[in-house]
């Protein structure tokens, strides 16, 4: 889906240096008027001081925008905090840019960009430009907090009264904003203003930025042509004949070929279970995604026919495609538009395209809907994509009709790394043998990962292993990856751990739990402000079976543990055999985001669970 940029780009280069600039003040006038037919233009303002000349990124300006709107009239100058000299920037200054992105194959994303010259420290720096928006269905939002502390900052939106405009605040510190709607002349002013916001500082694994920085969302509810009201999204049901027109008219080529493909995947399938997986898995293995975001091609799916031949399309393109061939596979099938885990709206919160970023299918076997997502490759069949769990589904089931669903969160069962350990210990460390069993997005993570690095599996694996234990050997790894089968991806090795026995006089004293996940995982309850943000829930299994030397005998192991809370629990377990000792080790991640709230819970599982990590057991000689 095309993805709607904010006007006023967020580049979020965190800069390190003490001394920070600030944002003297930020300013954007939104004017829309309807004669024959809807004008939109802003008009955006800034002024910066800038604290170091070395800061060369606080002064540095991208300006994006695509083929739907148009930037004009770019001023701007440096002034000398000494002399008053004024630099200005002139159009040879300004170059324009294609905006690149790693998981955009194509898109019509640009950027203008001007660097100021002349800039020393205290320099003020002051630029100004328009942008006229020829889509009105695309309008964004505007941002009150960023990178850099903010004095003061004002959006307005002057509009005729015949324009309903829709708006709603988002984010955080939204005491500090002051909204006012007044009249000047005939038109109407809504105003949103705020003085001395702090810099917004980026944290690890937090959600997306529009989740935190203070920002109002405003779009047209309806306005007046030629005397007549024109509804453009006043609600969903509009958002959805919108997203209906793009749609109804695709798939008009000859699908014979699609067809004849279908009949003979599902041929022998007995249950529509058996027929949507055999068609999802063929479209996983043969259909490549390739992202596109060009003008309306951002939001119009391709025809099936064509994605079918050349073997790759968007995530519009897949979902067309898996939607048509479900459709002869006689099964229900529907095109579903939703808003990945980046997106913090809703669909009655936002009516506009801004809410959804992401197209998939919803399929409906036995009253149970399955939400389809053929971008993943390795996606198990059943399972939603990683990224649309939790998420509002707009699914489209004819002209007129539409449903609104929540996705899923897959549970924590079906989502599951378990190793089995069978270990010897010697005097010089711990070695054995390893089965690893992977299932859920723990498995298409894991695959993923493998058919898009050209390192061997081994390495790969070892990689993926010293998150648990940088001290871990590998060697001679066989792998199974049962990629489109509901089975465990199996991974066998052989492995060791030279240095992990300690001895004093007649003993061995030895950490049997080989695996740490969240060791000294401690979140710092000063410093860290946001939620942290995780792929999925899942759960880590670990069984170790150690064979006890035969001239040793156990002295002590340690007592059974076991803590939990909402976010996160563990159970460590010892049974101790003739010549054995069985180590259990459970933990479940049993939330996708780890809130504020529950940050001081959350050190006290991890605090307990470290503890556990570094227990030993004792061996003495017989």
């Amino acid at each position: 889906m095309k993805k709607i940029f904010y006007i006023t780009f967020l580049s979020f280069h965190f800069l390190t240096a003490q001394e920070k600039s600030k944002i003297l003040y930020r300013n954007e006038v939104v004017s829309i008027t309807s004669k024959t037919k809807l004008e939109i233009e802003s008009f955006i303002e800034e002024r910066r001081e800038i604290a170091k000349s070395k800061n060369v990124d606080e002064y540095s300006i991208n300006i994006p925008y695509d083929n739907f709107s148009e930037i004009s009239n770019i001023k701007g100058m440096a002034i000398n905090p000494v002399t008053n000299k004024k630099t200005k920037i002139y159009q040879y200054d300004i170059s324009t840019n294609e905006l690149k992105r790693r998981d955009i194959f194509y898109s019509d994303n640009k950027y203008k960009h001007f660097d100021f010259n002349s800039v020393v420290d205290k320099s003020k720096v002051e630029y100004s430009y328009k942008v006229k928006q020829n889509e009105p269905r695309l309008l964004s939002y505007f941002t009150f907090q960023h990178e850099l502390q903010t004095v003061s900052s004002k959006f307005e939106i002057k509009a005729d009264p015949s324009i309903e405009i829709g708006y709603k605040l988002f984010g955080d510190h939204q005491d500090k904003i002051i909204f006012s709607k007044t009249k000047e002349g005939a038109l109407d002013v809504y105003s949103w203003t705020v003085s001395d916001m702090p810099a917004y500082e980026e944290e690890n694994r937090s959600p997306n930025f529009t989740y935190f920085l203070p920002h109002v969302v405003y779009y047209i509810k309806s306005y007046t042509k030629e005397n007549q009201k024109e509804n453009l999204f006043p609600d969903v049901k509009h958002l959805y004949k919108w997203y209906y027109s793009l749609v109804k008219d695709v798939n008009k080529l000859d699908q014979s070929a699609l067809k004849e493909k279908t009949e003979e995947l599902i041929k022998n399938k007995k249950t529509n279970k058996e027929k949507a997986k055999e068609v999802y898995n063929w479209v996983q293995q043969n259909i490549r995604y390739v992202a596109f975001e060009y003008e309306m091609g951002g939001f119009i799916p391709r025809d099936a026919v064509s994605v079918f031949d050349k073997k790759y399309g968007d995530c519009k393109d897949v979902s067309n495609l898996l939607n048509e061939m479900f459709k002869y596979a006689g099964l229900e099938s529907n095109l579903v538009w939703i808003g990945t885990r980046d997106k913090p709206y809703s669909f009655e919160d936002v009516p506009t395209p801004l809410v959804s970023n992401h197209m998939i299918t919803a399929l409906k076997i036995d009253n149970q809907r399955y939400f389809i997502d053929g971008t993943d490759p390795f996606c198990e069949f059943g399972f939603p994509s990683a990224m649309t769990q939790g998420k509002q589904a707009l699914i489209g089931l004819s002209e007129e009709e539409f449903v609104i669903e929540k996705v899923p969160v897959q549970d924590i069962k079906d989502n599951k790394i378990k190793m089995e350990l069978a270990l010897k210990i010697t005097e010089h460390g711990v070695s054995g043998t390893s089965k690893m069993f992977l299932s859920g997005y723990q498995k298409s993570d894991f695959l993923n990962i493998l058919s898009g690095n050209k390192q061997k599996e081994e390495e790969i694996l070892k990689s993926g292993l010293t998150r648990y234990n940088d001290k871990i050997e590998i060697q001679n790894v066989e792998v199974n990856k049962n990629e489109y089968e509901n089975k465990d991806a199996v991974f066998s090795y052989n492995f060791k751990l030279d240095g992990w026995i300690k001895k004093i006089g007649e003993k061995m004293v030895v950490k049997p739990i080989l695996m740490a996940p969240f060791k000294e995982y401690i979140i710092d309850l000063k410093e860290r402000k946001f939620s942290i943000e995780n792929d999925s829930k899942f759960t880590d299994e670990f069984t170790y079976v150690y064979e006890i030397p035969e001239n040793y005998q156990l002295e002590f192991i340690p007592e059974n543990s076991k803590k939990e809370n909402e976010a996160l629990s563990f159970e460590i377990e010892y049974k101790k055999g003739k010549q054995n000792l069985i180590v259990s080790q459970k933990i479940a991640l049993k939330k996708l985001l780890i809130t504020v709230k529950d940050f001081e819970s959350w050190n006290n599982v991890v605090s307990e669970l470290t503890q556990q990590y570094n227990q030993s057991i004792i061996l003495t000689k017989k």
